[in-house]
C-alpha cells in the first residue's frame, strides 16, 4: 500500500508542479486588483488554525482604519456566488465557515471563482483590503501578503510537517520549499486554548525546515466564554460531553478540560458535517442531565433545529491570539504599504 500511496504522490506532485508552472509562466492567468489583498492559507490538509486567525488579521486591520473583506471559496455550501453572506444564511448554502465569520462583523463574500468576488467587492467599494481565506494554492488572484498558517499542536503533526509527504502518502497540498517561497509571514498555531505564558516557543524541527529570511509568529487561542445556545447564558465549570466536525478537533477537547469542563463522552464528525435532530439526541443520551458542547462553527449548523432539543447544547467561543501581536500587525501593514 505505501508503494501505492508514493506513486499516487509522485502524480499528484506533478499535476501541482505542473499547475504552478503554469501560473509562474503567464500561460494561465492572475487577476491584479486594484484592493491589496492578503491571504490566509496553508500548505497541508486539514485544520491549522486559518479561520480564527483570518478573523482575527480582519480585527486587527480595521482597528488600523482600514475597511477589510473576507473572501472565502464557501466550501460545504450549495451556492457557487459571488455572494455576501448574510448573518441569516444557511450554512447549506453558503457553508459553515462564512456564516461564523459574517456574525463577527466583517463583510464575508463566497465564490467558487474567488477572483469573481473580489470584482463584486471592488464595484460594491466594501472594503479598502482583502482577506483571502485559504489563498496560498489559489493563483488566480494575486497576493499583496500571504500569511502562512501550520498547526503544530501535537507531535504528529510536527512530523508531519518536517516530512514534507504529498498527499495522499502525507499531508501536504503542494511541494513544502516551493509553497512557502511564496509565503511572507509564517503563524505556528497550537489550536487550543491556554494562557499567553504557557505557549511554547517554536519547535526547532519546524524552524529547520522554514526559509532563513521568513518572519515566525506564534498563535493560540484565548478563551472568551462558554455559552448555551439558547437564552445565551454562561455555563459555569462542570463534567460535559462534546462534539466536534472539524479537522484535528483533540485541541478543542483539551481546551475544555483546561476551562474546567472535563470531556467525558467525545463525538467526532468529518470537517464540514451537517447534523440533524437525531444525532443531537443520540449525543444528549449520553448525558442525561448534563451539557453537551460544541465549536462555534459546529453552533451555526444548529439553528434549524427546534430549540427545545437545543436547551442543554453549549457553544465554546473563543478568539485567535498572535504572538507578538504588535509586531506581527506591523509588519502585515508595511507588506501592505509596499
Amino acid at each position: 500500500m505505501s508503494v501505492i500511496l508514493r506513486l499516487l504522490a509522485r502524480l499528484y506532485g506533478s499535476l501541482v508542479w505542473l499547475r504552478g508552472w503554469l501560473y509562474d509562466r503567464g500561460v494561465l492567468s492572475t487577476y491584479r486588483s486594484p484592493i491589496p489583498v492578503i491571504s490566509v492559507g496553508n500548505v497541508t490538509a486539514g485544520g491549522n488554525g486559518k479561520t480564527p486567525l483570518c478573523l482575527f488579521v480582519a480585527d486587527a486591520l480595521k482597528r488600523h482604519g482600514l475597511r477589510p473583506a473576507i473572501v472565502s471559496r464557501g466550501y460545504g455550501g450549495s451556492l457557487r456566488g459571488p455572494h455576501r453572506v448574510a448573518e441569516s444564511d444557511s450554512p447549506d448554502a453558503v457553508g459553515d465557515e462564512p456564516v461564523l465569520m459574517a456574525r463577527y462583523g466583517h463583510p464575508v463574500y463566497i465564490a467558487r471563482r474567488r477572483v469573481a468576488a473580489v470584482k463584486r467587492i471592488e464595484q460594491e467599494a466594501t472594503a479598502s483590503v482583502v482577506v483571502l481565506d485559504d489563498g496560498l494554492q489559489h493563483r488566480a488572484l494575486c497576493r499583496d501578503v500571504d500569511i502562512v498558517s501550520i498547526f503544530a499542536g501535537t507531535n504528529d503533526a510536527v512530523e508531519d510537517f518536517v516530512k514534507g509527504e504529498l498527499l495522499p502518502l502525507g499531508l501536504f497540498r503542494e511541494a513544502r520549499s516551493r509553497a512557502l517561497k511564496r509565503a511572507s509571514i509564517v503563524v505556528v498555531s497550537q489550536r487550543k486554548v491556554m494562557k499567553e505564558e504557557d505557549l511554547p516557543e517554536v519547535d526547532p524541527r519546524i524552524l529547520r525546515v522554514l526559509p532563513k529570511e521568513i518572519s515566525v509568529f506564534r498563535a493560540y487561542l484565548s478563551p472568551r466564554e462558554v455559552r448555551a445556545l439558547v437564552g445565551g447564558d454562561e455555563i459555569t465549570s462542570q463534567p460535559v460531553a462534546a462534539f466536534a466536525a472539524i479537522a484535528n478537533p483533540d485541541g478543542f477537547f483539551q481546551s475544555l478540560n483546561g476551562l474546567g469542563f472535563p470531556v467525558g463522552e467525545r463525538f467526532c464528525y468529518d470537517d464540514h458535517y451537517q447534523y440533524d435532530e437525531a444525532d443531537i439526541r443520540k449525543m444528549l443520551e449520553s448525558v442525561p442531565h448534563g451539557w453537551l458542547v460544541c465549536t462555534e462553527k459546529d453552533a451555526v449548523k444548529l439553528e434549524g433545529l427546534p430549540p427545545a432539543l437545543l436547551e442543554r447544547v453549549g457553544v465554546l467561543e473563543v478568539v485567535a491570539r498572535v504572538v507578538p501581536e504588535k509586531l506581527f500587525i506591523e509588519q502585515v501593514i508595511r507588506k501592505l504599504q509596499r
